[in-house]
């Protein structure tokens, strides 16, 4: 029996509140796995219900949801990179056309996985030469369920802001592989969104995001 077991019944829950364990309820929207702890958390602020015939627990938000939908444009920070696959945490939603634009907060958090075969156009040996954790990117939602599936082979898709590894400044997009150090001079391996030179972009993402974009 797991730890989380409990009687359970319907109740008002916020983001990120444990609902049940993995191994006695399916998740359903409004809620996401939390594989480090083995629970099924809430992504947004509602009500948890729990439906013991098909063993499926489900939060209805409190108003409207801002969710990732397929096809759309997202920006999020890479919290974990693997041998295979780059884990990404999802802010907001961003329009590209006719001129890139911040659209709006997601409702909730949710998360993503870009897997190494939709990271570039070419074979990538490494994922380190294309991200590192802390890098805030522009990714393609491909799915409509969380964790969401990500894409970033595209051009506009890549690293929008990344810190120098060696001293923490910003590093400035040189080419679509490459960031350098305006500080140190060190050069650094990225796949770099087409987008990480917008200044217009830069300075909409300074308003919602909480990290020191130039």
């Amino acid at each position: 029996m797991s730890q989380y077991s409990r009687e359970y019944k319907d109740k008002r829950v916020l983001p990120g509140e444990i609902l049940a364990a993995i191994e006695e309820f399916i998740p359903g929207p409004g809620t996401y796995i939390d594989e480090d702890h083995g629970v099924i958390r809430a992504s947004v602020k509602g009500t948890a219900t729990y439906n013991m015939a098909t063993r499926t627990v489900e939060v209805k938000a409190d108003k409207t949801l801002k969710v990732p939908r397929p096809g759309s444009s997202a920006v999020g920070l890479v919290t974990q990179v693997r041998h295979d696959v780059v884990l990404v945490e999802l802010y907001g939603e961003v329009r590209l056309q006719p001129s890139p634009k911040w659209l709006y907060e997601y409702s909730g958090r949710f998360l993503g996985a870009i897997p190494i075969a939709n990271i570039s156009e070419e074979y990538v040996k490494s994922i380190d030469d294309y991200y590192r954790k802390g890098d805030i990117v522009l990714v393609k939602v491909l799915n409509s369920s969380n964790p969401y599936h990500l894409s970033t082979v595209e051009p506009p898709y890549g690293v929008l802001y990344a810190e120098c590894s060696r001293c923490g400044a910003v590093l400035e997009p040189v080419n679509p592989r490459t960031m350098k150090c305006p500080r140190c001079g060190h050069v650094e391996k990225r796949k770099v969104s087409v987008l990480a030179s917008s200044r217009a972009l830069s300075l909409e993402l300074k308003k919602y995001l909480v990290i020191p974009i130039r």
